[in-house]
Order: C-alpha cells, then structure tokens, then sequence
C-alpha cells in the first residue's frame, strides 16, 4: 500500500500538499471530463449507456500518513445525475433510465473508502483493488473493485475502475421496451474514468 501511494504522490510532486497533525492532505476536485459507462446485452445485441461528462463540483479529500493509519478517504463522495445516462437510442435511453428509477432517486452516489494494492504494475499503471460504496435506486451496496491510477501530467490523476454488476444487485428489474419484444439481459458490466486534478491551493 505504501508502494502505491509513494508512486501516486510522485507523480504529483510539483504540487503542494497541506499536513494536518503528522498526516498529509490531498484535495483531488472532479474534472468535467470524468465519465461512467454501462454495457450490457438484449436479444437483439449489445448496448451501452453512459453519463458522458460529469457536472458536479465534488472534491475528494485522501489523507496519508500519521501513526498505524493507512491512507483513507476523509471525504470520497462523487454525485452523478443518473438522467444524464444516454444510451444511443432514445427508447432505450428512457426506459433505461425508468428502469434505474432516475425520477425517483436522481443521484447515483459513489463513495470511496479505501484502496488496497495489488502487488504488479503494467505499463506503468498503478493496479490495486478499491473498496466501495455505491448508491443507486434507493439502494446501497459495498463492492470491492479493480482499479488503476496513471499520472498523465504533473498534478493530473486518471482513476480508473470496474466492475460486473447485476440489477438485482440494487433490487431493480431489467428494462424491456416494444410490449417485452427486446429483453434485457440482467448483467452488466459498470466502468468508471475519473480525471482528478490535484488542488494546489487547497
């Protein structure tokens, strides 16, 4: 874990950081390029949907350091407007979003929690598995899920992750459009791409 967190702050050196009692301070604010994707299947083949740019104005605050405490989210909310979800069609877009009850619950929440590496590195990308709690419909589950950290500028972080996901994972029924002649297949595959800029001033 140590490893990890000296490889992901190395790519940040140019910034600044802010200690607070022994333990080191990073304010990591969403950029508008984030995005999430969801593929899926029907009868009639494949489909994606997504919330391709984000419009929130979350910071997530990662604090390191300080006597026997691994590095922790103090805050690690990131709210997404789940009517922002297009899936290429508009009948399947609205009968997706109907189906994730988007009028009902607007925000799917994703809260991190905490990371714990995974011992290999490919092309340069820190790999590690994340711990996670995700809201959406009403409902919250906690999932563990592979994910990567890449610098690709001095200040600028991409976190990647994934996961397979089912609807009834959050108690909701796959949609079905044109009186139940195009069935959606209940497993999803859930992909998230946060661009986080460190906040220098923060």
């Amino acid at each position: 874990m140590k490893t990890v967190l000296f490889f992901f702050l190395l790519g940040l050196s140019g910034f600044a950081t802010r200690p607070e009692g022994g333990v080191l301070v990073h304010h990591l604010i969403v950029q508008p390029s984030s995005s999430l994707t969801i593929d899926g299947k029907t009868n009639m083949g494949p489909f994606r949907c997504g919330i391709a740019r984000y419009v929130g104005k979350d910071t997530l605050v990662l604090l390191e350091g300080g006597r026997n405490r691994k590095p922790y989210f103090k805050k690690g909310y990131v709210g997404l407007e789940a009517a922002r979800f297009d899936c290429g069609m508009q009948l399947m877009t609205n009968d997706f979003r109907k189906a994730i009850k988007s009028a009902e619950y607007p925000v799917i929440s994703i809260s991190f929690i905490s990371f714990e590496r995974r011992l290999q590195f490919n092309s340069g990308k820190n790999i590690f598995r994340g711990r996670m709690q995700i809201s959406l419909a009403g409902v919250t589950r906690t999932f563990d899920i592979d994910c990567t950290i890449e610098v690709e500028e001095p200040g600028v972080v991409h976190f990647k992750g994934g996961r397979h996901f089912t609807f009834s994972d959050f108690n909701l029924e796959p949609p079905t459009r044109m009186m139940g002649l195009v069935k959606v297949d209940g497993s999803l595959d859930v992909n998230f791409h946060l661009v986080l800029l460190l906040d220098k001033d923060a």
